[in-house]
């Protein structure tokens, strides 16, 4: 039996397994996707930690910190002597944190400050919603805060999340209204101007006009950042060193050094507005061209200007018309065009240097009057008519002159060109001609444009700026001065300064010369005429409808040889320029030959007044004599009578 099962039962062998012969892949596709979910974590780990990590810090950041903007101090303007004119001033500001304070209240935050600053809640609440609320960088709401301000932000700070007081730099400027046509002012860039600056911020301080607006770029300085970490209502929880902040990364602007001269600035503004007209006066060096002296009235006072500023305020400003330069607007000069009309007259040959005219009360082309401002009749010299100004004369010799000899000499002289002042909006003014006529009037040039030419009015115009400019070239008599404002900056010179020659016979200027010279001694200048001071000079009135009177021009330059300084004085619908314009030119021509040279004219007065006296008496000595003498001869002689003695012993 046993053998039975051993050979007969059979057993069951599993197959033996043979390894790359099986077709089950599910633990390859297992261990392949827990790989591949390894792999996406990870790189989503690396992509938050690593790539994203700084971004996510710098949000996290921003959550608990606000940005510190501590501005670069802009750059000092001085005068030519170094005198501070535009410096910067350190004032308290508010300081909005846009990410904070746009989560809040912004309705009860705005009343609070409009009860602070004493401004209307809604123009503050505006201004809030324009901000941005994933702008870290800080607002400034207004600068300039008074104590009692400061210390009610600090006593209301839980009421005012996001609100906190940083001192800021403010530009100063130390002479007030001086020179505010020359310096202008800044301001918070607005949104047409940050369309125009592209690489400017909302909220950047920049010059709005005059030199700090031409040379914004030079005067900016680079401004430093610092992260400082606040509460949850935007209050910084550290102390903050401005100054560590600022001399760690700001850079200063670049100092401006003017060619202005600060005392003939002062003399020239206080004779200004004294007469209380509105005009101009500009005094220049005439070898160099820079400007001593340039005032422009009415003016204002730049320091308003560096916060914003109520529109009722802009309303009384715009109406008062404080922004326009005066000096480089353009207006009818009148008769200060005549030496340049009498140098043409020489110059085309329509004159002769020996010529004399007959003035009367009036000249006719025609049937047509034109009139002198005088009757009073006489035959004239060239030096004569320009010296009392005679319309009658210049109407005969622009009869024999055409509208082109007296643009081509006018130009020369600087009449339509640019100055070149370092300021914005200057007019170039009008030198018409036929040419001109045809092409802005379509019109036709006639004799008696020519005439009006010839004195100065019609469609001619000038800027007082180019009045000295002329003035200037008239006294050097072979170069035209290039006009400039800025005589360094830094520590570096500007690029030298070329002028325009100017191509005129010697002797033919010596004819325009010394009628401007008998002007002043003898003629209808004779106002500025001042004791031991020679100066050359001619005054202007112009007609302007429809003002009543007339503008008041008055050019000179000074001494007689050798000049060194020309002026312009311009009084706007004044009168005449004799006596308005001159008496405020002697002023600042005073101020500086007494700076400059020692001259003292209340001494020279009475040494005047002394001479005169003394040629009185002297005078009235020889009179005295004389009538003696005349009285001595006309007495007859007494007659001898001889008494009976006498005769008796002689005929004894």
């Amino acid at each position: 039996m046993f053998s039975l099962l051993s050979s007969e039962s059979t057993y069951y062998n599993p197959p033996t397994p043979q390894l790359g012969k099986s077709n089950d892949l599910r633990p390859i596709f297992s261990f392949v996707l827990i790989l591949l979910a390894f792999l996406a974590i990870f790189s989503k780990l690396f992509h938050l930690q690593i790539i994203q990590g700084p971004e996510y810090v710098k949000q996290a950041q921003e959550n608990t910190t606000f940005i510190l903007t501590q501005m670069a101090p802009r750059g000092i303007i001085y005068d030519r002597e170094h005198r501070v004119l535009a410096s910067n001033k350190q004032t308290p500001s508010i300081v909005i944190l846009p990410s904070v304070i746009l989560k809040r209240d912004l309705e009860k935050i705005s009343n609070k400050l409009g009860f602070i600053l004493n401004k209307k809640p809604e123009e503050i609440k505006e201004k809030l919603l324009k901000l941005d609320e994933d702008d870290s960088r800080p607002f400034t709401l207004q600068t300039k805060l008074s104590l009692k301000q400061v210390a009610a932000i600090y006593e209301n700070q839980y009421e005012l999340p996001g609100v906190t007081v940083q001192q800021q730099s403010a530009r100063h400027y130390v002479n007030g209204t001086l020179l505010s046509h020359v310096l202008g002012y800044t301001g918070k860039i607005s949104a047409k101007e940050l369309e125009t600056y592209k690489n400017k911020k909302m909220h950047d301080v920049i010059g709005k006009y005059g030199i700090e607006k031409i040379y914004d770029e030079l005067l900016r300085g680079q401004d430093a950042y610092k992260r400082i970490r606040v509460n949850r209502i935007g209050q910084p929880i550290e102390r903050v060193n401005l100054e560590d902040v600022a001399s760690a990364k700001t850079r200063s602007g670049k100092d401006i050094t003017l060619t202005i001269d600060l005392d003939l600035q002062q003399a020239a503004e206080k004779v200004l507005e004294e007469k209380g007209f509105r005009g101009a006066i500009i005094m220049i060096d005439v070898r160099s061209g820079e400007v001593l002296a340039l005032v422009s009235k009415p003016d204002f006072d730049p320091n308003v200007f560096t916060v914003k500023i109520p529109d009722s305020m802009w309303r009384e400003i715009s109406t008062k018309k404080i922004f326009l330069n005066r000096a480089i607007s353009s207006y009818p000069p009148g008769s200060i065009w005549k030496p340049v009309v009498l140098l043409a007259a020489l110059e085309s040959g329509a004159v002769k240097p020996r010529e004399k005219f007959k003035v009367s009360g009036a000249f006719y082309l025609g049937r047509t009057r034109f009139g002198d401002w005088t009757n009073k009749r006489g035959v004239f010299t060239l030096q004569k008519s320009l010296a009392w100004s005679r319309d009658t004369a210049f109407y005969q010799m622009a009869q024999r002159m055409s509208d082109e000899d007296i643009t081509k000499w006018g130009k020369m002289f600087g009449a339509g060109q640019a100055t070149g002042l370092e300021l914005d909006n200057e007019s170039l003014g009008i030198v018409p001609d036929k040419e001109w006529k045809q092409k802005v009037l379509n019109s036709n040039w006639y004799p008696g444009n020519t005439l009006h030419y010839s004195i100065g009015q019609g469609y001619l115009l000038m800027t007082p700026a180019q009045a000295v400019r002329m003035t200037a070239g008239l006294a050097n008599e072979t170069y035209l001065p290039k006009l400039h404002l800025i005589k360094q900056i830094d520590k570096q010179l500007p690029p030298k300064v070329t002028h325009e020659p100017i191509k005129a016979s010697s002797e033919r200027l010596k004819i325009v010369k010394e009628g401007m010279v008998e002007c002043v001694e003898s003629g209808t200048c004779q106002i500025i005429k001042m004791p031991n001071l020679t100066a050359a000079g001619k005054t202007g009135s112009a007609e302007a409808p429809p003002n009543r009177k007339t503008h008041g021009w008055f050019i000179a330059y000074a001494p007689k040889e050798n000049p060194e300084i020309a002026i312009a004085a311009f009084a706007e619908a004044a009168g005449h320029g004799g006596s308005v314009a001159a008496p405020m030119a002697k002023e600042v021509i005073k101020a500086y030959f007494e700076k400059y040279h020692g001259y003292d004219y209340e001494e020279e007065q009475k040494k005047l007044w002394k001479q005169q006296a003394e040629r009185w008496r002297r005078k009235n000595r020889i009179k005295r004599k004389r009538k003696k003498i005349r009285i001595f001869r006309a007495k007859p002689k007494p007659t001898i009578q001889e008494s009976p003695q006498e005769i008796d012993s002689v005929e004894n």
